[in-house]
């Protein structure tokens, strides 16, 4: 309670502003559809990861590592739950490869890619599935390209599990210290502005001061 009796608004912590800064800092000039992502990662937590994860890899799981920064998701669950999002997802591509080999061969997306898909599971095998997560462009394709090859599910998807849990190690991290920084910049931008409005105020006094004793001068001057 204040002075006057009334119930005084729970404070906020120290260091909630600068960490929101830091999350839309990271994105407020980007599209509506990032903020929108943003904002159930934070309202719905790991569920968010998981679902993000499956539609829209790389990006939740960077957004996710910048959640876990403002302490609304523990770093490992975030990875965890990244890394069976993304079998979730890849599954189902594999299924569609499993059961729907002849049409998706004949999809122009798919036959872009397809011999450098096969040209990797021709050098690595089966481990060419982990290898597709950090190849751009390779990861849709080689889901297909393994259903359509009728590998096991099950060692597709220990082999899957493998590589989502690993990019989501390496995307929820870069996240992470993508927020630390920004939150670094914002505390340096507030002292750089603390210093300037610090240093126009004595700029002001100085010229102000010169103004005054230049006018006393001039009045205490006698007349010619």
């Amino acid at each position: 309670l204040d002075a006057a009796g009334q119930a005084l608004a729970p404070k906020q912590p120290a260091d909630a502003a600068p960490k929101s800064g830091a999350l839309y800092g990271l994105s407020g000039a980007g599209p509506e559809g990032v903020k929108a992502v943003e904002e159930l990662l934070v309202r719905f937590g790991p569920l968010a990861v998981l679902v993000g994860a499956a539609i829209e890899y790389d990006g939740t799981l960077i957004l996710a590592g910048v959640v876990v920064h403002l302490g609304l998701i523990g770093f490992p669950t975030a990875v965890v739950v990244g890394g069976v999002g993304a079998l979730l997802g890849d599954s189902v591509f594999f299924a569609l490869g499993r059961h729907g080999g002849a049409a998706v061969g004949r999809w122009a997306a798919y036959a872009r890619v397809a011999s450098f898909v096969e040209r990797l599971a021709a050098r690595s095998g089966p481990w060419e599935i982990v290898l597709a997560r950090f190849v751009y462009g390779t990861r849709f394709a080689s889901m297909f390209f393994w259903g359509i090859r009728g590998l096991a599910w099950v060692r597709f998807a220990a082999l899957d599990l493998v590589g989502g849990l690993l990019g989501a190690l390496i995307l929820v991290t870069l996240g992470f210290a993508l927020s630390q920084s920004a939150t670094a910049v914002l505390g340096e931008v507030e002292r750089v502005e603390k210093r300037l409005l610090g240093g126009a105020v004595v700029a002001a006094a100085v010229v102000l001061g010169f103004n005054a004793l230049g006018r006393r001068l001039r009045a205490a001057r006698p007349p010619a």
